[in-house]
């Protein structure tokens, strides 16, 4: 891991800084809860290495059609190599224990490709959680909600007034029973576009465990007291994530979710908020062909830098297994 103090796209956005002291939220206990609920068993452990670096994870046990695994979804978090490889010893071993396949793990770093090869790690064949994002700086102390308004685009804000003068309003709700505004969107997203969103379980179970430790939320905005967009949010109390979102296709001339975008921006700085990631966004460079070039643009324009991850990696614990499974999915094209 470079020790470079290195600066990504402006002077408060610090990716050393970041990574070494932000634990995504996928690695809190508050995700472990919800897996469980969902019926999956996890391992969370914790621990200093002997360069003094401090490690730790939140782990899921998965079991596929031809692997099984030990998955750390964007960790292990860890602020030095000596305490990333003490996280990687106990991935490893407790993997072996379990009689898993492999080790699947997404650190969010500046390790190189180089720093995973030399430890027995392989690319994996597909990413699962995206290595690209766009991270927004809300510290109230530096930006003032005028400031956050005038960080997007024209159209953005342009679009933010007119939904205002329409009378477009905007709530934000931890009742778990307001989750079926979103899910009921969903389907209308899934039905024009034929997208296929998480099962309705799926999203009923997160707003049940997570709404009423306002880990994760609801931000809607609505019209005549209807609601017509939403924005579904984790947090962990110090960065605000983007995490699913959706509204009615009838509404979609008066562009509520720009509004409710910029509205994002704004809760997460009221609350005390230092980052809002907006949590995946297509890759540098890619082709306007590609599957997220549509909503990697709306993300753009409200501002913030870019970040990339190195994306997913895996250990081999059962070599002949993993090889078989490396084949056959190579085979299925998955």
């Amino acid at each position: 891991m470079s020790d470079k103090n290195q600066t990504i796209g402006n002077e408060f956005f610090d990716a050393a800084h970041y990574f070494l002291h932000e634990k995504h939220f996928l690695q809190t206990s508050a995700w472990g809860a919800f897996q469980q609920k969902m019926g999956n068993k996890t391992l969370e452990a914790d621990g200093v290495s002997a360069d003094g670096g401090e490690w730790s994870y939140m782990a899921i046990e998965e079991h596929g059609q031809f692997s099984s695994r030990l998955y750390c979804p964007y960790g292990p978090f860890f602020t030095t190599m000596g305490a990333f490889e003490d996280a990687l010893h106990s991935l490893i071993t407790a993997a072996k224990a379990k009689g898993l396949e492999f080790v699947r793990l997404e650190p969010r770093s500046l390790l190189t490709e180089e720093d995973f090869l030399k430890r027995g790690l392989k690319k994996a064949r597909r990413g699962v959680q995206p290595p690209d994002t766009i991270i927004n700086d809300v510290r109230a102390e530096a930006m003032s909600a005028e400031d956050i308004i005038a960080h997007t685009s024209t159209l953005r804000r342009r679009l933010y007034r007119k939904g205002e003068k329409e009378g477009v309003q905007y709530d934000v709700s931890y009742d778990p029973a307001d989750i079926r505004h979103f899910i009921d969107m969903i389907h209308d997203v899934s039905d024009r576009t034929g997208m296929h969103p998480h099962p309705d379980a799926y999203f009923e179970r997160m707003a049940e465990v997570l709404f009423p430790l306002k880990k994760a939320g609801l931000l809607i905005a609505k019209l005549d007291g209807k609601p017509i967009s939403t924005i579904l949010i984790y947090t962990d109390g110090t960065t605000m994530s983007y995490a699913h979102a959706a509204n009615f296709s009838e509404y979609r001339k008066i562009s509520p979710a720009s509004g409710l975008f910029s509205y994002a921006l704004l809760y997460a700085r009221e609350t005390g908020h230092t980052l809002f990631d907006s949590y995946g966004v297509a890759p540098v460079g890619a082709p306007e062909s590609h599957s997220w070039s549509g909503f990697t643009a709306f993300k753009e324009s409200f501002g913030g830098v870019r970040v990339h991850y190195p994306g997913t990696w895996e250990f081999p614990v059962r070599k002949v297994r993993y090889a078989a499974y490396r084949l056959i999915a190579k085979i299925l094209g998955k």
